[in-house]
């Protein structure tokens, strides 16, 4: 068997400048499952131009990218079906586990949408070797008409029979294959019935036990980076937020049930990971000053020595601004926090749950430990020029060196997207990269964009982004 693992990526604004450059994590780990259980499989990524094989042919696609990417990923599955006609292809990640209607079309036969890579390992042992086997034995002679004299005794939710294929000659009827072939995070397409079944709910209640494999990421690790910093790595060890703001995306994940980090088992993940800085991705770092202590004690027993980018909310720094000096020590390098609005009743809005009075403390406490920081702001469609004016000279108050600003965008999946849907003027998937206006702005079109813009122009003496240009231009 030979599958072949695909990071579909949309060009963005972005993509021109490149301030961020990460490996395929979420490919990664399914690698690692799948070298487990000895099945060949290949990582595919423009990115890196990690290519196809020369001369291999795939039993397997799986498909992964971003919310931009979404008709991209359509559009690529179409293609491998053309080319590969008896290819079974999988849609993963974080935008199918939240928008799993949107996959269930031509050219796609999985959809999966659980966090769980145990879950995975159960459906490539059983569902999907068994019926790639099964139709390349169909495939070698057409006339055999027996596949289709078996009993419909299932339905979908919507009704339509599904046949429960003979495969291999497995008992269908065993309710253990029954549940992991049929029912477990992940939808099904049958051809033979034109017709979806839809996978049960499948929720994480404990962290797995799982590391992804990083070969592929020493051969690429020299291309990565987080703006100024090169050879970053990706580490991932919670899943889903506590938190409840608005418009945040990851805290629907996993059925919004949160899974905090295993810091030991981080620690030792992250120690025998070769790169200059590991970039942990979980939504916020440390949730309570417990996570913090604990963190500091594992990282005092194992001898951490790394340099970690981490997510933290300013809440956070401002009352354990104590624990500040040693969490430096023991490998916080930068801190990204979102800002999100120096406005109070924007901030109430977003339902943030902390007020913008503690933002210039938290950047204070950092300078004081030399803890760089990534603030994190988002302007709404409804802004007008002295809302632009006054976020301008917040951000020129705080001094800061590096910040980003996102346009609220709200992202399919979330019950903001659902509530302001019909006053979306943009559906393209493209134009949901936070860099675009897909509601209505209060203010002329091109007015708000040459605002939004100008509000970038401290970046200029950011030393940061000018040692990341020094950097392209010496390639």
């Amino acid at each position: 068997m030979i599958v072949f693992l695909e990071k579909v990526r949309e060009k963005t604004i972005f993509s021109f400048f490149e301030p961020i450059v990460t490996e395929p994590l979420e490919l990664m780990y399914i690698q690692a499952i799948l070298m487990q259980e000895k099945i060949t499989s290949y990582i595919v990524d423009d990115k890196f131009k990690l290519d196809k094989p020369k001369g291999a042919i795939p039993d397997l696609v799986i498909l992964t990218g971003y919310n931009v990417a979404e008709n991209l990923i359509i559009s690529k599955a179409k293609a491998y079906k053309n080319k590969y006609p008896t290819v079974k292809i999988m849609v993963s990640g974080v935008h199918a586990q939240l928008n799993r209607e949107v996959f269930r079309t031509e050219g796609i036969d999985y959809v999966y949408f659980s966090q769980s890579l145990e879950t995975f390992r159960t459906f490539i042992k059983t569902a999907i070797d068994l019926e790639i086997d099964y139709e390349k034995e169909d495939n070698k002679d057409i006339n055999n008409k027996d596949i289709n004299n078996k009993d419909i005794n299932n339905k979908d939710i919507n009704n339509k029979y599904i046949n429960n294929k003979d495969i291999n000659n497995k008992d269908i009827n065993n309710k253990e294959f029954k549940s992991n072939y049929f029912r477990k995070g992940v939808d099904i397409y049958d051809k033979l019935t034109d017709s979806w079944q839809l996978g049960q709910d499948d929720v994480l209640i404990k962290s797995e036990n799982i590391f992804p494999d990083r070969l592929v990421f020493n051969d690429i690790k020299s291309q990565t980076r987080y703006i100024d910093k090169t050879q970053v790595a990706l580490v991932k060890s919670s899943h889903g937020c506590p938190y409840s703001c608005s418009f945040c995306y990851c805290r629907l994940l996993n059925n919004g049930i949160y899974l905090k980090p295993d810091y030991k088992r981080l620690i030792s993940e992250i120690k025998e990971i070769d790169s200059s800085y590991i970039w942990v991705i979980d939504d916020s770092f440390f949730i309570a000053r417990e996570d913090a202590l604990d963190f500091i004690v594992n990282a005092k027993n194992e001898y951490l020595n790394k340099s970690l980018i981490i997510y933290l909310r300013a809440d956070f720094i401002v009352e354990n601004e104590d624990l500040m000096s040693e969490l430096k020590s023991w490998g916080i390098d930068e801190v990204i926090v979102g800002f999100e609005s120096e406005d109070e009743s924007m901030l109430s809005e977003y339902n943030k749950g902390q007020t913008a009075n503690i933002y210039q403390k938290a950047v204070n406490i950092l300078k004081k430990e030399a803890i760089e920081l990534t603030a994190l702001f988002i302007v709404d469609p409804a802004y007008e020029i002295k809302d632009f004016l006054r976020l301008y000279k917040y951000i020129k108050k705080l001094d800061l060196d590096l910040y980003t600003i996102s346009i609220m965008t709200p992202l399919k999946g979330t019950l903001d997207y659902e509530l302001r849907k019909h006053e979306l003027i943009e559906t393209d998937p493209r134009k949901f990269d936070f860099l675009h206006l897909v509601l209505k702005s209060k203010l002329p079109k091109w007015l708000f964009y040459t605002l939004f813009y100008l509000c970038h122009l401290r970046l200029i003496k950011s030393k940061r982004i000018r040692k990341m240009i020094r950097g392209n231009y010496e390639k």
